[in-house]
């Protein structure tokens, strides 16, 4: 007996706690306002009940219906008030005030007018379902099925009379309407002994187990529903970690690549500069520039095939291998054959990079390339416009083991520039899925061909996101900016101290 005791105080002690407690509060407030507005509607059918029962249609004891429409008015006024005052506040006991009240004026609607609103007892059992717990939706089932029964036995004493619950008169008999309906049937002596029996079997047992039937298919809807709550809560959960990891993948890639200018404070024999904006969180384009030696700088431009996470993986892969190479030493060309063998040995996403590599004596501005399937260069030369330095492709790295690539030369000379660039940068789309282009690209270059790299690169980026007018962006657009000033060690001392002076 304790232990079922302990068990009743427990199941009390936790009764919001597993069903309830867990529910978004949006969810909540969402449902009591839906319960605000049957309250609503409860109040115009009692409106209406009382009207009807006042010109006559109805045969309800005027006293009756008017104790009726007043209770029922004080019991609908208190939850909607309530509501009006708590609906953007945290009250858990809110939804208990507005059921409950809604189902006791449902009890006494359907207590004197029975047939004509037996459905409005299913109202308050189907907004407990709204609210998303299945304790919530058993309590007030449970109530409901109470309630229901004294609907019903109030019904035979002063409700509208249900016919079909009266004992028939003898044959023969003839009734003469004097007053209300049911106290004609009384006055002619039907015995009535048999009314409650009949009202049990004949009228309440049916409709109860159709209620039973609506109360078992509310709570299991309230189940389902809060198991629909909780799967959303958690995937939003998993959603959030998901961001937050995504955004600390990005702050890793970004710090993979150069990000801090100017990157040579102490060299001025050349200037760069360069960009990155990934579609997603993360991208699968790269740069990179870095001294190999005081002599030799290094510049490289990468697009991953894919998006993504694992576009963002072969990236950071690939670019650690193009370094480390890169200063082992060698020819442009040997350095992307030994990268590419290395790739191909593990690649089973069977992923491919592109890459442009450049070597720039810094002495001479003379600079040796190599080219694995990515876009044409484009170089100034002082004095002269920006265009397109068509040089040869060769094969994407990862995509074929022993591959051979090949080397070419040119020079800058001073103020000469280099820019280098992704695919995302001509095949940016408008809405009208009209791509940017390469003729744009090289225009927009041209429009201040002797600014700073940094301008140039803003210049170019200004003149995309006019094009695409806030289009998506499917692709990552990377640049990089390169500018020769030209000089040997010696002289770059020398314009140091004309600079000084």
């Amino acid at each position: 007996m304790d232990e079922k005791k302990g068990k009743i105080r427990s199941f009390l002690k936790n009764f919001e706690k597993e069903e309830t407690s867990q529910v978004f509060e949006k969810n909540e407030k969402d449902a009591n306002k839906l319960s605000a507005v049957a309250i609503v509607f409860s109040a115009s059918l009692l409106l209406i009940s009382f009207i009807l029962n006042v010109v006559g249609i109805f045969d309800i004891p005027d006293k009756t219906m008017t104790a009726l429409a007043i209770q029922g008015v004080i019991e609908l006024a208190i939850p909607f008030v309530l509501y009006l005052i708590f609906r953007n506040k945290r009250a858990p006991w809110l939804k208990y005030v507005m059921v409950i009240g809604l189902l006791l004026v449902m009890m006494r609607l359907f207590s004197v007018l029975n047939h004509n609103v037996v459905l409005v007892m299913v109202i308050p059992v189907l907004l407990s379902s709204r609210y998303c717990s299945k304790a919530f939706s058993i309590l007030i089932s449970a109530l409901g099925v109470v309630a229901f029964a004294a609907a019903e036995l109030g019904t035979v004493f002063y409700g509208i009379a249900d016919l079909n619950v009266y004992p028939a008169p003898p044959a023969g008999t003839v009734l003469v309407m004097q007053e209300k309906l049911r106290s004609t049937i009384l006055a002619y002596g039907a015995d009535t002994s048999q009314i409650i029996s009949k009202t049990m079997f004949d009228s309440f047992l049916p409709r109860l187990l159709v209620y039973l039937l609506l109360c078992v298919i509310s709570v299991l809807i309230a189940k389902h529903g809060y198991q629909m709550v909780m799967d959303q809560n958690r995937i939003a959960k998993a959603a959030a970690a998901a961001s937050v990891e995504l955004e600390t993948a990005t702050q890793i890639q970004n710090s993979m690549v150069p990000n801090i200018f100017p990157a040579f404070p102490g060299r001025s024999e050349f200037d760069v500069f360069a960009s990155m904006n990934t579609a997603k969180e993360v991208g699968g384009d790269f740069y990179d520039f870095f001294l190999i030696d005081d002599n030799h700088l290094a510049v490289i431009m990468a697009d991953v095939s894919g998006k993504g996470v694992p576009a963002a993986l072969f990236m950071m892969a690939s670019k650690i291998l193009i370094n480390d190479h890169t200063l082992m030493g060698g020819k442009p060309s040997e350095i992307l054959m030994r990268v590419n063998d290395m790739i191909c040995k593990n690649n089973n996403a069977e992923m491919f990079v592109t890459v442009w590599l450049g070597i720039l004596e810094i002495d001479t501005g003379k600079v040796i390339a190599a080219n694995a399937g990515h876009e044409y260069p484009v170089i100034y030369r002082s004095g002269q416009r920006f265009e397109l330095l068509k040089d040869k492709h060769g094969f994407v790295v990862g995509g074929m083991s022993g591959i051979k690539y090949r080397d070419y030369e040119f020079t800058l000379n001073p103020n000469d520039a280099l820019f280098l660039y992704t695919d995302g940068v001509p095949e940016a789309c408008n809405a009208a899925d009209e791509l940017f282009g390469t003729e744009r690209m090289v225009q927009s270059l041209n429009r201040s061909p002797d600014a700073d790299t940094r301008q140039i690169l803003s210049n170019l980026n200004e003149d995309i996101e006019k094009f695409v007018a806030g289009a998506p962006q499917f692709d990552d657009i990377t640049m990089l900016c390169i500018r020769y000033h030209g000089g040997s060690p010696d002289t770059t001392k020398i314009e140091k101290k004309e600079e000084l002076s």
